[in-house]
C-alpha cells in the first residue's frame, strides 16, 4: 500500500515539473515577444527622430507614424528590427539625432556622400559590421569612438572636416576590422601609438588608409610585418625617420608628402636618429615634425639645431617651445653637444644621468619646467640653470 502511494507521489511530482517547464517556456516566450515589440517601437521612434533631424529626408519617409521597414534605404529583420540603413549618396542634409544609438540591432549603416553635419552620436550596436561616414560635414565624434561596435569589419570615414583628434584607441575593441579608412579626416598626433594599436589588436586588418592627416613620428618596422595587410596609405602626413618597408604583395602609398630621412627604405644618419629619439621623448610635436625632415640636421632647416663646420650638432635651442613629455637619454649620443636649452616648457620626469657624460657640454638651461627627481651632478665646467622645477632637496 505504501509503495503505491509513493508512486502516485512521484507521478504527481513529474507532472508538476512538466507544468512548471511549460509555464517557464510560456513566460520566456512572452518576455521575448515583449522585448521584440519594445525593440520595434524603439527602432520606429529612432527612425522618426532621424527623419525629423534630416533637412531633406528620402521621399518615402513621409510620416513619423509609418512603418520604418517600408522606408527607402531601411532593411529589417523578420522580427521587425532595423538592421540596415543605406542612405549613401542621397544628397541628404541636416544632422543625426542622438536616438540613433538606440538602433541596437543595426548591422550596416551607410551615410557616405551626403552633406550631414554636426556630431556623430554614439552607436551602441554590437552586431554592426559596416559603417560609412565618408564625405559629409560632421564636425565631431564621440570621445570613445568606435566603442560599442565590437563586430565592426569595415569603417570608412574619409574627407570629414573634424577638429583634430588622435587615432582612436577604442578601435582595439574591433578585432575583426578588415578596413579602416580615415584619409583627410584630421587624425593627428604620434603615429607610433596608432601603429601599436593596429599591430597588437587588428590582426585581420587588410586595408589601412590614413593619408592627408597630421600624423607625426616614426613608422614602426613591425607594421610592415602584419600578415593580413594588403593595402596601406600614409602619404601626406608629417612622418619621420626611415621609410617603412612592406611585403611585396602590399600596395603601399607612404613616401609622398612625408618627412622621411630618405626616399626609400634605409637607415637614417646617426644624428638624425638621435634627434628623432629626442622628439619621441617630447611626444613628436607637430612643429618639430614640419622642420626636422630629411637626413641632414645641419642643413639649416632643422628648427633649434646649430652645427659646427664639420657637420656635428653642437647646440639645441628649444626654449618656450610648448614641449611636453620627457628629456630623452639619447641626447647624450650627440657627443659634440655644447649647449642644451629647454627652458620654459612643460617637461616632466627626471634629467637623464647620461647627459653628465657629454664631455663638451658647457651650458644647460632647463629652468621653468616640471622636472622632478635629483638634479644630476654635472662637471664644474658646465653652467646649469635649473630654477622653477621640483627637484628633490630644493
Amino acid at each position: 500500500m505504501s509503495t503505491t502511494v509513493h508512486r502516485q507521489g512521484c507521478t504527481t511530482t513529474v507532472k508538476r515539473r512538466q507544468e512548471c517547464r511549460l509555464l517557464l517556456a510560456l513566460l520566456l516566450t512572452c518576455c521575448g515577444l515583449a522585448a521584440a515589440a519594445a525593440g520595434r517601437r524603439s527602432d520606429a521612434d529612432a527612425v522618426a527622430d532621424l527623419a525629423r533631424s534630416l533637412a531633406r529626408p528620402p521621399s518615402t519617409w513621409t510620416t513619423a507614424a509609418g512603418d520604418p521597414c517600408s522606408f527607402e534605404g531601411i532593411s529589417c529583420s523578420s522580427s521587425g528590427r532595423v538592421i540596415a540603413i543605406d542612405l549613401a549618396g542621397m544628397g541628404l542634409a541636416g544632422t543625426l539625432h542622438p536616438s540613433l544609438s538606440s538602433l541596437t540591432a543595426l548591422e550596416s549603416l551607410q551615410l557616405g556622400g551626403n552633406a550631414l553635419s554636426g556630431a556623430v552620436p554614439p552607436l551602441r550596436a554590437p552586431s554592426l559590421t559596416s559603417l560609412s561616414l565618408d564625405g559629409n560635414a560632421f564636425t565631431s565624434l564621440p570621445k570613445d569612438f568606435p566603442l560599442g561596435m565590437p563586430a565592426l569589419r569595415h569603417l570608412s570615414m574619409d574627407n570629414l572636416p573634424l577638429a583634430q583628434w588622435p587615432f582612436p584607441h577604442a578601435i582595439a575593441g574591433c578585432p575583426s576590422l578588415r578596413t579602416f579608412s580615415a584619409s583627410n579626416a584630421s587624425v593627428a598626433g604620434p603615429f607610433q601609438a596608432a601603429a601599436a594599436i593596429v599591430i597588437a589588436n587588428l590582426t585581420s586588418i587588410r586595408t589601412l588608409r590614413l593619408s592627408r592627416n597630421a600624423l607625426t613620428g616614426v613608422v614602426p618596422a613591425a607594421l610592415g610585418k602584419i600578415a593580413s595587410l594588403r593595402e596601406i596609405s600614409l602619404s601626406n602626413n608629417f612622418l619621420q625617420g626611415p621609410v617603412p618597408q612592406f611585403a611585396a604583395g602590399v600596395a603601399a602609398d607612404v613616401v609622398d608628402g612625408n618627412c622621411f630621412c630618405l626616399d626609400e627604405p634605409g637607415a637614417c644618419d646617426a644624428q638624425v636618429s638621435t634627434l628623432l629619439q629626442a622628439a619621441e621623448g617630447f611626444g613628436y610635436p607637430f612643429y618639430l615634425a614640419r622642420t626636422w625632415r630629411g637626413n641632414d640636421p645641419c642643413s639649416g632647416d632643422w628648427l633649434g639645431t646649430v652645427c659646427d663646420i664639420s657637420g656635428s650638432v653642437t647646440m639645441i635651442y628649444l626654449q618656450h617651445a610648448e614641449l611636453s613629455g620627457t628629456i630623452s637619454p639619447a641626447i647624450a649620443d650627440l657627443i659634440d653637444l655644447e649647449r642644451l636649452v629647454l627652458a620654459g616648457n612643460n617637461l616632466t620626469g627626471e634629467i637623464p644621468e647620461s647627459l653628465t657624460k657629454l664631455t663638451k657640454l658647457e651650458f644647460l638651461d632647463i629652468t621653468n619646467n616640471s622636472l622632478t627627481g635629483q638634479l644630476p651632478k654635472f662637471k664644474p665646467s658646465v653652467f646649469v640653470l635649473a630654477d622653477g622645477n621640483a627637484f628633490i632637496g630644493e
